[in-house]
C-alpha cells in the first residue's frame, strides 16, 4: 500500500517539474510562445489587450505582423529599434506582400502601441509592447482570444535603426491566442 507521504511528495515534485521555477502554466496569465528562424515571439492576452515580446536576430529593426493574409499583406504589423536606450516602436499596416506604411499615415489610421519597451543584446533586437485585440482602426486587424492567426516575422539588417530600410529576412508561422 503506498504511503500518504509518498505520494504526496511524488505529486509535489512532479508539479515543480511542470512549472520549473518561472512561469505555471496553469496560470490564465501565463506567457505562450513560439519561435521560428531564430525569432522568438511570447505573447498573452490580458484583459482587451494583447502583450507582446518579439526577439529577432538583428541589431537593426525587428517586426510582427499579425493576420495578415499573404507575408505582410492585410496584417497589422508593429516595427521597432532600438536608439541608445530608447525603444521606438510604431504601429504599420502591410500594404503588399513585402511594403508596410505607418497607420498613421493611412487615412483613418492611428497608433496603437503602448507600454513600449525594449534591448539589444548579442546581436539581437528584443521589442516589448502592447496593444488592443480590437483598436477599433481601420487598419488593425481584431483579434480574438482563443482564435488562430496568421504571423510575419520580418527584420532588417544589422544597424538598421529606422522603420523604413528594406528588410534582411521574412518568414511566417501562426500562433492561437
Amino acid at each position: 500500500m503506498l504511503n500518504l507521504k509518498y505520494v504526496l511528495f511524488t505529486f509535489l515534485v512532479i508539479l515543480i517539474l511542470i512549472t520549473g521555477c518561472n512561469e505555471n502554466p496553469f496560470d490564465p496569465n501565463s506567457w505562450n510562445t513560439t519561435s521560428k528562424d531564430d525569432f522568438n515571439l511570447k505573447w498573452r492576452v490580458s484583459g482587451s489587450n494583447l502583450e507582446v515580446e518579439l526577439k529577432g536576430p538583428s541589431t537593426g529593426w525587428v517586426a510582427v505582423g499579425f493576420g495578415g493574409s499573404y507575408l505582410m499583406h492585410d496584417a497589422n504589423i508593429i516595427i521597432g529599434y532600438l536608439s541608445g536606450s530608447s525603444a521606438n516602436i510604431r504601429d504599420d499596416f502591410g500594404i503588399t506582400s513585402n511594403t508596410h506604411e505607418s497607420d498613421s499615415n493611412l487615412q483613418g489610421g492611428q497608433q496603437n502601441v503602448s507600454d513600449k519597451s525594449g534591448s539589444e543584446s548579442s546581436g539581437k533586437t528584443e521589442i516589448r509592447f502592447t496593444i488592443p485585440l480590437d483598436s477599433g482602426d481601420l487598419w488593425d486587424v481584431a483579434l480574438t482570444d482563443g482564435q488562430s492567426y496568421n504571423i510575419v516575422f520580418i527584420c532588417g539588417e544589422d544597424g538598421a535603426d529606422n522603420f523604413t530600410s528594406d528588410y534582411r529576412t521574412i518568414t511566417n508561422t501562426s500562433i492561437t491566442l
